[in-house]
């Protein structure tokens, strides 16, 4: 009986944990801002859409005096960020595979 009694009591401890975390941002949360501003994600029509680097980043940094510049390797060009993927995708599978073998199929010695 005892046992039992512990294991509920454990139970509703944890319910009531999980529920104070999942509430808690709600109850002391600041009152939020009737609306917030977003920089525009895309500036024309003609433009394409931004990511956050370009929109946010790229605004502060040319703010504090470090102006955007080309990366020294684009990916942006041709396909070299899909064979880049690509390859990491083939070495880390090989890398897998081998190790998977060693675990489950081969025989202690």
């Amino acid at each position: 009986m005892t046992k039992t009694l512990r294991r509920y009591k454990l139970h509703i401890l944890r319910v009531i944990f999980t529920a104070s975390v999942l509430v808690s941002p709600a109850l002391f949360a600041e009152g939020l801002p009737e609306k917030i501003e977003d920089a525009p994600a895309q500036a024309s029509e003609n433009e394409a859409w931004t990511g956050i680097d370009v929109s946010v980043v790229g605004k502060y940094a040319a703010k504090y005096g470090r102006p955007p510049r080309d990366p020294y390797i684009n990916t942006d060009q041709g396909d070299l960020l899909l064979f880049v993927f690509t390859a990491a995708g083939v070495i880390g599978g090989f890398i897998i595979g081998f190790n998977a073998r060693k675990i489950f199929y081969e025989k202690n010695q």
